[in-house]
């Protein structure tokens, strides 16, 4: 596993706001949609055939509206926790680093060459 590898959680952050601000106003939006269905439905109660065939055109989406609102919003839930957890694992992986490198002398060689210069 070579490379280096990099978030920008401020850029990050700025991203899910945003997509996490969509969300919430297609989740509003789902649900009016839902509620001006079942209205069109009480609507053409007398006539069953049309009350049927307009339940029977609208209720996948109905069913599946919303649960894709959901969806979204466990993928940003989820896609947080991924960013949390690798910026700890960095910090952590960062003061064990550079607890390790104090802790190791650097070679030392007379006079004035370049590792000379970094030990001092």
């Amino acid at each position: 596993m070579g490379g280096q590898y990099s978030i920008d959680v401020a850029g990050f952050v700025s991203t899910t706001d945003g997509v996490a601000s969509a969300l919430e106003s297609l989740g509003q939006s789902v649900s009016g949609a839902v509620a001006d269905l079942d209205q069109m439905v009480r609507l053409v109660t007398t006539e069953a055939d049309l009350a049927s065939a307009l339940t029977g055109a609208t209720e996948e989406r109905r069913r599946t509206g919303p649960g894709a609102v959901q969806h979204g919003g466990d993928v940003v839930i989820a896609a947080g926790q991924v960013v949390l957890a690798y910026v700890q694992a960095d910090d952590e992986m960062a003061s064990t680093t550079s607890g390790a490198e104090a802790s190791i002398p650097l070679p030392r060689t007379s006079g004035t060459g370049r590792r000379e210069a970094l030990a001092r």
